[in-house]
C-alpha cells in the first residue's frame, strides 16, 4: 500500500478585503475553503477546474508560499502548516515548483548556468565544482546541452525555457513538484514533448506531482488521479479512468463535454454552464455549484454536500449523484 507524501486537512486560505476610510477588514475572498486531500508518493494528481476556482492558490499553500488561514498540511507525516522560516528551509529542497510561463519565471538578466545554480547556492548544498557538474547533468536530463548554460533565457524557444525551469526545479533533488499549468503557454506540439519529459522524469526519479491545469486531456495523459475543484471546494476526486468513464458530478460532466472531439459527426451532447463563477467573497449557500447546475433541487440550495466515497477511491460532493446515475 502506497504511503501519502502530502496530506491536507480542512485547509482554508482566505484573503482579507478591506474597505471604508480606515481600511477595516470587511470580508474575505475564500480562495480555498475546507479542502481535504492526499497525494501518494510517486503519483501525479491532476487538479482541474475553471480559472479562479482556487487551484493555484491551493498548490502554493501546500508549498507554504502562502500561509494557510486554517487547517493542516502534512509532508511525510510532519505538520508543516506553521513551521518557522528557519525550520521550513530544509524542506524547501524537497518541494519545488514549475511556474506557468517560463518567460516570466526565468530572470532575463541571468545566464542559464546561474538560474539553475540558484537553488543550490541558496541551500548551500554543494561546492562550485559540484554545482557546475550538477548543472550539466540537469541540462542533459531535460534534453538540452552543456553549451546552453552560457546563454540567456531570451535566446531560447518557449519549450526550451520551460525545460530550463524544470531543470532548476530538479536541482535540489526534490520529492514533490507543483506543476502550475506548465504547458499552457506552449504550442500543442511542444506541450506533448514537455508532458512526455515530465512522465519520464517522474519514473526515473520517483517524483510526486500536483499538476494544476484547466485542460482535461492534459491530465488524462499524465495523471493517475484527478481532483475537480470549483470555488474553493473539491467537487469530485478519483482515478483518471474512473473520472472519464464514470463521471458523477454535473460540473465534471460539463467540463468533459467541452473537450473538442475531432469528429464532425459526433453526437456527444455539449453541456453549457450558464452564468459566471459566483463571487468567492460571498459564495452561495448549500452546494456552491447549484446556481449554475441544471439538476439543482431544493436540498442543493440549503445543505452543503460533503465529499463522500461512493465507489472505491472515487469521491463526489453532490446530493443528487445517485438519481442522475440511475
Amino acid at each position: 500500500m502506497s504511503e501519502n507524501l502530502i496530506e491536507v486537512r480542512e485547509l482554508k486560505k482566505y484573503y482579507p478585503v478591506q474597505g471604508g476610510v480606515f481600511k477595516r477588514h470587511i470580508a474575505d475572498v475564500r480562495a480555498v475553503d475546507g479542502v481535504n486531500l492526499s497525494i501518494e508518493k510517486g503519483e501525479c494528481l491532476g487538479l482541474v477546474g475553471e480559472s479562479g476556482c482556487g487551484k493555484t492558490t491551493l498548490g502554493k499553500t501546500l508549498l507554504r508560499l502562502h500561509d494557510a488561514t486554517e487547517g493542516k498540511i502534512y509532508f511525510k507525516k510532519v505538520d508543516i502548516t506553521y513551521l518557522s522560516r528557519r525550520k521550513l528551509l530544509p524542506l524547501r529542497q524537497k518541494m519545488q515548483i514549475v511556474f506557468q510561463d517560463p518567460s516570466n519565471s526565468l530572470n532575463p538578466r541571468m545566464l542559464v548556468k546561474s538560474i539553475i545554480a540558484e537553488p543550490l547556492v541558496a541551500q548551500n548544498l554543494m561546492g562550485s565544482k559540484e554545482i557546475e557538474k550538477r548543472i550539466i547533468e540537469l541540462l542533459y536530463t531535460v534534453g538540452l546541452a552543456k553549451e546552453h548554460m552560457m546563454r540567456y533565457p531570451h535566446e531560447f524557444s518557449g519549450g526550451q525555457r520551460q525545460r530550463i525551469a524544470i531543470a532548476r526545479a530538479l536541482a535540489t533533488y526534490p520529492e514533490f513538484l507543483l506543476m502550475d499549468e506548465p504547458t499552457s503557454a506552449l504550442d500543442v506540439s511542444v506541450q506533448a514533448q514537455i508532458l512526455n519529459l515530465l512522465k519520464r522524469l517522474q519514473k526515473d526519479f520517483n517524483l510526486t506531482y500536483l499538476f494544476v491545469t484547466h485542460h482535461l486531456l492534459v491530465v488524462k495523459h499524465i495523471s493517475n488521479r484527478i481532483a475537480v475543484m470549483y470555488l474553493g471546494k473539491i467537487m469530485e476526486l478519483g482515478p483518471t479512468d474512473e473520472i472519464f468513464d464514470n463521471t458523477l458530478h454535473p460540473y465534471t460532466q460539463a467540463l468533459l463535454s467541452a473537450i473538442p472531439i475531432p469528429d464532425p459527426d459526433t453526437k456527444m451532447e455539449k453541456i453549457i454552464i450558464s452564468g459566471d463563477v459566483p463571487n468567492p467573497v460571498n459564495p452561495p449557500e448549500g452546494c456552491r455549484f447549484h446556481p449554475r447546475c441544471r439538476y439543482a433541487a431544493d436540498i442543493c440550495k440549503e445543505a452543503e454536500p460533503q465529499l463522500e466515497e461512493v465507489y472505491p477511491g472515487h469521491y463526489v460532493a453532490c446530493h443528487r449523484w445517485r438519481e442522475l446515475k440511475g
